[in-house]
């Protein structure tokens, strides 16, 4: 079987500012049709975005929201999550790490869909600590689309679990929405995205949200019920790796690993056990500093060690297969 060929894009153009009749070409009419229906609303936004970043941009504020960028990004998620179930509290930790994920997903694929371009740069100045953020397109944002979704659920379980006088309530509402505004707004302060994609976010946000929080129960069960079939969440999250490899491979140890958690004694009491024990004073909070410190460099070591395996086993497998491969390819291409 011949070799599959793969034509070279010039990278040092943005993903979807190619020539038009490019997309009109590769795309389906009416898929083409919704691009050139939407790329007017996010051209028309750039010149307003750039006249808002000469006004308003101080050192302040640029190193704030680039900083608060990093609250909507892989890493981050891969730290706060699991912390989450290692304190006790599980059930949150499996309900965002859902919400995150399939906020990836669906943004992902929208993006893909779509075709829109970020706002042009210049004239917007792109303030960013991601080199490939250009190879990237612009509708939705998927920062817009975790940040709300994750601060919406997290209000409406304070909502549901603190009483409406308790001070908890309040701050945990205070806290999603600064969380939420700051990574939102610091998308289009630092020219990441335009209006409409973040609009656009919002919206798959809250569809997430509503779904996650309708279906709470459903999953809950899911991964506490003796039966098996919550291993079909790996071949699942297999057919859609090719979308967004992360999360997909987060979804698959979730479920599968909660359930294994649930049906494992020793596990169970030590979550239990974790959520019981929460106190302060000098030798709680130096316990408590001490798991986290191990914890997550254990995720690091974890995450590295993983990458080199399949380093090591992927390569063949693609070749023994003719599957589409290239070493360090670019993503616009």
């Amino acid at each position: 079987m011949a070799r599959k060929i793969f034509k070279s894009i010039a990278v040092d153009m943005d993903a979807g500012t190619h020539d038009d009749r490019l997309y009109s070409a590769a795309l389906h009419p009416w898929r083409s049709w919704l691009r050139k229906f939407m790329l007017p609303f996010v051209r028309q936004e750039t010149p307003w975005l750039a006249a808002m970043q000469k006004r308003i941009r101080t050192p302040f504020l640029d190193h704030f929201f680039i900083w608060t960028a990093n609250l909507g990004t892989h890493t981050f998620f891969m730290i706060f999550l699991p912390i989450l179930i290692w304190f006790g509290n599980a059930h949150l930790g499996r309900s965002i790490a859902c919400l995150t994920a399939f906020g990836v997903f669906w943004s992902g694929f929208l993006k893909d869909f779509m075709c829109l371009p970020r706002p042009l740069s210049p004239p917007v100045h792109r303030l960013t600590m991601s080199q490939g953020a250009a190879l990237e397109y612009g509708f939705p944002s998927t920062h817009s689309t975790n940040s709300i979704s994750v601060a919406l659920y997290l209000i409406a379980v304070a909502c549901d679990s603190l009483p409406p006088q308790s001070p908890g309530r309040m701050l945990c509402i205070l806290g999603a929405m600064f969380y939420a505004t700051s990574v939102v707004f610091g998308r289009i302060y630092c020219g990441m995205h335009s209006i409409t994609d973040v609009i656009g976010g919002t919206i798959l946000a809250f569809m997430l949200y509503w779904t996650q929080w309708a279906s709470r129960d459903i999953l809950d069960a899911f991964v506490t019920s003796d039966s098996y079939w919550v291993f079909l969440t790996i071949p699942v999250c297999l057919t859609l790796v090719g979308l967004h490899v992360c999360f997909m491979g987060v979804v698959m140890g979730v479920f599968p690993g909660s359930w294994m958690c649930n049906n494992a004694e020793l596990c169970r009491l030590g979550l239990e056990s974790s959520a019981e024990n929460v106190s302060f004073g000098l030798m709680p909070l130096f316990i408590i500093l001490m798991k986290v410190i191990i914890g997550v460099t254990m995720l690091f070591i974890w995450r590295l060690a993983c990458k080199k395996v399949c380093y090591i086993i992927l390569p063949p497998i693609y070749r023994a297969f003719n599957l589409p491969h290239r070493k360090f390819e670019v993503g616009a291409r």
